[in-house]
């Protein structure tokens, strides 16, 4: 692998960002609007930085010959893991607003300016990766003819068997990403209908979501019993990957909940809960390496097996990223270095450097001459520096000012209509 978003799923720049009032029963129950009142999550742009390094180092390790000739092969070989973290990250950070103003009887945020908004943060970065990699650095392989062009340019390669392998390769993370921002907001339109009460809406989340969940997992079990191509690309497909994305959604709701109600548990707020919370998560990346999965791409996996390790990445994400949505924000170790000001900035351009390490792998190993042979080490310093160097330069050239358009666009602030319908043109106040 996005956000593979491996994978970054990139919402940098526009997410709701994270609770950060201390738990005390005197608040009570917070207005509608306060409660659907975006928040700042601070910790997500570090949690980003390190699902980012995750790729580079998976992709790294295998290309430098490290995953298949060292015995810690077992455990680089499903640093793949970082790609689960991305997908609950968009999960979360894209579905909070929605949540928020479903539990408070909200203004829902509008459907077109959520579109608008991921197309401006998607798309013109990964078409100038693409060019660039592609037809400039010749480190993608790409099949010829306007069609197959169109494919790569709509991010749909990952729909075509015979494309899915082809371009920027690690975009079939992406190419799922694009189609979760395609469903989410008619997921949202869907669970929000006969709202009651908060307490009913909090059940009707809950449900969905547990439908949700054993949707991907299901599928999941059922594709991996077949051994044909279009099996293991429909893998790939966002139905197969939908638990994940549960997973981010479900701390969604329960992040939502909190701040409704005004209380947060109190061992949500222990300066332990960080540390055993990713104690956690450290387990299951330790159960998943032990739990005899091929360290090879592609290689067939038994159905039993294959979900386990399904289960195992998405838990892995959703303790690691348990301390960054709930308890003081600003306190801890472990959230400070999430908030470090390096680690944060790398974050930032964690989706530049998504988009372009395969191709400095690439070119790598045509300098040296060397695949499979090679210092990981080496390796992988060389392509991470280069990744965030080509980052850099396309969020200062291109996805910072493009992000920066949106709001010189005269209809973008238009007031919203009053009313919890989610199908409205206008900007809504707890939209990203």
């Amino acid at each position: 692998m996005v956000d593979v978003a491996p994978a970054p799923a990139p919402e940098a720049i526009d997410e709701v960002q994270g609770d950060g009032a201390r738990p005390s029963a005197r608040h009570g129950r917070k207005s509608k609007e306060s409660a659907a009142r975006p928040r700042h999550f601070p910790c997500f742009d570090g949690l980003r930085a390190i699902a980012a390094v995750l790729v580079v180092m998976v992709h790294t390790s295998f290309a430098s010959g490290f995953t298949t000739r060292s015995s810690a092969g077992i455990y680089t070989a499903r640093l793949e893991i970082g790609v689960s973290v991305f997908f609950l990250i968009s999960g979360f950070l894209l579905y909070r607003p929605f949540a928020a103003s479903h539990i408070a009887g909200g203004v829902s945020p509008a459907v077109g300016r959520f579109w608008v908004r991921r197309f401006l943060r998607i798309v013109p970065a990964y078409w100038l990766a693409f060019v660039v990699t592609s037809y400039v650095m010749h480190a993608d392989k790409v099949r010829p003819g306007w069609h197959a062009l169109l494919v790569y340019l709509g991010l749909l390669q990952v729909y075509f068997p015979s494309q899915a392998l082809t371009g920027v390769t690690q975009a079939w993370s992406l190419c799922t990403e694009v189609a979760f921002y395609l469903f989410l907001p008619l997921y949202a339109a869907l669970v929000v209908l006969g709202r009651r009460s908060d307490r009913h809406q909090l059940r009707s989340e809950l449900v969905a979501l547990a439908g949700l969940l054993a949707t991907g997992l299901g599928l999941r079990f059922w594709l991996l019993h077949f051994h044909a191509p279009l099996a293991y690309v429909m893998l790939e497909w966002l139905p197969s990957c939908l638990d994940l994305f549960a997973l981010g959604m479900l701390l969604a709701v329960l992040s939502s909940w909190v701040a409704h109600r005004g209380v947060e548990p109190t061992w949500l707020w222990s300066p332990v809960m960080p540390w055993l919370s990713w104690s956690m998560a450290a387990a299951m990346l330790w159960a998943v390496s032990h739990l005899g999965v091929s360290r090879l791409p592609l290689e067939h996996t038994a159905p039993a097996r294959g979900l386990a390790q399904e289960v195992l990445y998405g838990l892995f994400a959703f303790f690691l990223l348990l301390p960054a949505v709930f308890g003081p924000q600003r306190t801890g170790v472990i959230r400070g270095v999430l908030q470090w000001r390096p680690v944060a900035a790398l974050g930032i351009v964690s989706y530049g450097v998504y988009l372009w390490h395969q191709a400095w792998v690439e070119l790598f190993v045509r300098w040296t001459d060397e695949l499979f042979r090679v210092s990981w080490p080496e390796m992988f310093g060389v392509v991470l520096a280069l990744s965030v160097a080509s980052a850099t330069a396309s969020y200062l050239l291109i996805e910072g000012p493009i992000l920066r358009l949106k709001d010189r666009l005269g209809w973008w602030n238009s007031a919203p209509r009053p009313g919890p319908l989610l199908l409205q043109p206008e900007a809504a106040p707890a939209a990203d």
